[in-house]
């Protein structure tokens, strides 16, 4: 893992970055442009927090999320590679993969006034070859502006093909889980994860959160949240992506979920960029899949 001196080295060139250790040996890098800020960590090379210039925070973080070296820290945009969810067939491989609860390194950092750069690498050590036997390399590029991206890029530097799943598994904070809308993936087929076994239904109607929700939609299409607590639409455009994951775990999910309090369903809504379940891209030798997703406000309207 990097030192927050080995990370300032790199950061330098750029007076809008710089690193703090809210923990002893948990790196975070602080962002701070003239359009918004950002916060993102060595683990998971996770971004916590992003806040346009005079806008509340638009990523929910819970207030009892931890630093501890291989948990995914709860909120923000964990990255889930090289899978979604649990393998089928082999549960003692972890849930949603293993990149969100490992360090990975800040290859590249540059920045201007108004946008910053920033580029990290996955060391796939022995135990995560085992895992995922593929030669690739994996990178995550996000640029922090009046819009967010995170860009999520494997690349095959093997000899032969291979399929790769995943996701950007955002947390939306929202003014009132009651008064939020989501448009964009009505008229969608979706897997409900919370029917056992999982079963595909069709969504007829406008979407609201109205009971704990797991639905992996399938669909290409960007998606806006109408978040009338806020006064203010949050747009989810994304690439590489043939799914939508919406998740809230509503009140007895909340309540026994550690890192959240009991009521933290109110105020986030998971509007997820994925590639899940049987929607796993084919990435040939020599090719990179990119798996995106830019978030961005808008007025309510």
């Amino acid at each position: 893992m990097q030192t927050p001196e080995e990370l300032t080295k790199i950061l330098s060139v750029a007076p809008e970055l710089s690193v703090s250790e809210p923990e002893p040996g948990f790196p975070v890098i602080k962002v701070s442009t003239k359009t918004s800020t950002a916060t993102i960590a060595l683990h998971g090379a996770q971004v916590l927090t992003w806040i346009p210039e005079g806008q509340q925070p638009v990523l929910y973080v819970s207030p009892r999320a931890k630093y501890e070296a291989g948990i995914p820290y709860r909120g923000g945009i964990p990255v889930c590679w090289p899978w979604f969810g649990q393998v089928p067939d082999e549960p003692s491989k972890p849930q949603h993969g293993f990149a969100r609860t490992r360090f990975w390194d800040l290859i590249e950092a540059k920045s201007g006034a108004a946008t910053a750069h920033l580029t990290f690498k996955l060391a796939l050590d022995d135990e995560a070859r085992a895992m995922f036997p593929h030669d690739c390399e994996v990178t995550v590029h996000i640029t922090v502006g009046d819009k967010l991206s995170v860009a999520l890029k494997t690349k095959n530097i093997g000899e032969e093909l291979f399929k790769v799943g995943g996701a950007l598994h955002t947390y939306l904070t929202v003014g009132d889980i009651d008064r939020v809308q989501v448009e964009g993936i009505k008229e969608c087929h979706y897997i409900d994860q919370l029917e056992d076994p999982p079963i595909s239904k069709f969504q007829e109607v406008p979407v609201k959160i109205e009971e704990e929700t797991d639905r992996i939609y399938r669909s290409v299409a960007s998606v806006l949240m109408r978040d009338l607590g806020q006064k203010r639409s949050v747009f989810v455009d994304k690439s590489g992506s043939r799914s939508t994951v919406l998740w809230n775990p509503w009140i007895e999910k909340s309540k026994a979920i550690q890192d959240l309090p009991d009521r933290a369903y109110l105020e986030f809504v998971c509007i997820e960029t994925a590639n899940a379940g049987t929607d796993q891209p084919t990435v040939r030798p020599g090719k990179t899949h990119t798996l995106e997703t830019v978030i961005g406000l808008r007025p309510l309207g």
